[in-house]
């Protein structure tokens, strides 16, 4: 759950904010019926109805969605708004709709479940002929220059401490994704689209490209820098990159296993792949940096490989694991079938006390543990 002060960075991002309430305007015509998937406190909802919304329809999982129904009764719009507390995927509407409104990114479009999220609502929800906002995100890249930031990361790690040898860390540090803020001046080729997402067409969630990226000025090389540009409505758009005002999503950086001295007209090929695994995506970065006179240069990088999983771990998620219950899960597992409509959460918690002496030293313990299970799954 984003604490309130990250929704209101959200709303102070200009660039974003009067995007957004300029297509929800322009696109939401009196008597239409719209909805906005991850709706946070519920502002784009409310612009919706003031825009001439019949019924809007705003879905939220986290608790944010009661201060929304807050905001819309001091602004005089909470009829015709239903709020739902849920996930969008998991949700069902009595009507289709004639807008459908989301801004459930991350840094990049490509973040955690937001594109299956965004095709099942086009899917189920929208009208024929309906609009979506956005219409389309388009993926940039360009290789950068980044000293200050490549030394934040490497730094800890690089040399010795005490006389500790911390440089095994470096690999995982470097094959993770970063958010960063660039500048313009700090790129070092210029940009390419590598990946464009039509929402209103249907789009897959995995992305992949081979780029092909020329050096137009001499310097030192720490990576790639990643951002999207975006088509809410019409005309009406605005970009996450380094080139415009800075935005509350900044820009992903992908960093090589080290610095490389490119010079001008220098070609490098990197083939790019991002994919949905579970509850992320796993980033894929493989470098080839032809060296004039000398040998070429090969980086092959993976958030995977940055994830630092444990042996016992990876083998658990194995398709050919027999899994068992550890005392924890029999704990969880009981405490779910115990959530019978019958007992309350206190006299639940005095009976695992109970039941699990080890997990629980008091009834208060298990009490935690029974409500954090209760706040998840009771209706």
């Amino acid at each position: 759950m984003y604490p309130l002060r990250a929704y209101g960075e959200m709303i102070s991002d200009a660039g974003r904010f009067d995007a957004y309430a300029n297509a929800i305007a322009r696109a939401v015509r009196p008597g239409d019926v719209v909805l906005e998937i991850g709706c946070g406190p519920g502002v784009f909802a409310l612009l919706a109805r003031r825009a001439g919304a019949a019924r809007v329809y705003a879905i939220e999982s986290d608790d944010v969605v009661h201060l929304a129904k807050q905001l819309a009764t001091a602004n005089g719009l909470a009829e015709g708004i239903k709020f739902l507390q849920s996930d969008s995927r998991r949700t069902e509407l009595p009507e289709r709709v004639n807008v459908i409104v989301s801004d459930i990114r991350g840094t990049l479009p490509l973040f955690e479940h937001a594109i299956p999220s965004m095709e099942d609502a086009r899917r189920r929800f929208l009208a024929p002929g309906g609009i979506l906002i956005p219409q389309r995100d388009t993926l940039k890249a360009a290789l950068a220059e980044a000293d200050v930031y490549y030394s934040s990361l490497t730094s800890p790690w690089g040399g010795s401490l005490q006389g500790l040898d911390l440089s095994s860390s470096l690999s995982v540090i470097l094959n993770e994704k970063h958010t960063v803020i660039f500048k313009r001046e700090q790129l070092l080729s210029e940009p390419q689209n590598w990946c464009v997402l039509d929402y209103a067409a249907g789009v897959q969630k995995q992305a992949a490209a081979n780029l092909s990226f020329r050096v137009v000025r001499p310097g030192v090389a720490h990576g790639l820098c990643l951002w999207f540009e975006t088509q809410l409505f019409e005309d009406i758009g605005y970009s996450s990159g380094p080139d415009g005002a800075s935005t509350i999503y900044g820009q992903a950086f992908l960093p090589w296993l080290e610095p490389v001295n490119v010079v001008e007209g220098q070609e490098i090929q990197v083939e790019l792949h991002a994919d949905l695994v579970g509850d992320d995506y796993v980033w894929r970065w493989n470098t080839r940096i032809d060296i004039p006179g000398s040998k070429a240069r090969h980086f092959q990088q993976s958030t995977f490989q940055g994830a630092n999983f444990a042996p016992h771990s990876l083998h658990r998620r194995a398709a050919g694991f027999v899994p068992a219950l550890s005392e924890t899960g029999e704990a969880d597992r009981w405490l779910l079938q115990a959530m019978d409509g019958k007992a309350s959460l206190q006299e639940i918690a005095q009976e695992a006390a109970k039941l699990f002496p080890k997990l629980f030293s008091g009834w208060d313990e298990a009490f935690r543990r029974a409500a954090e299970l209760s706040g998840k799954y009771s209706r």
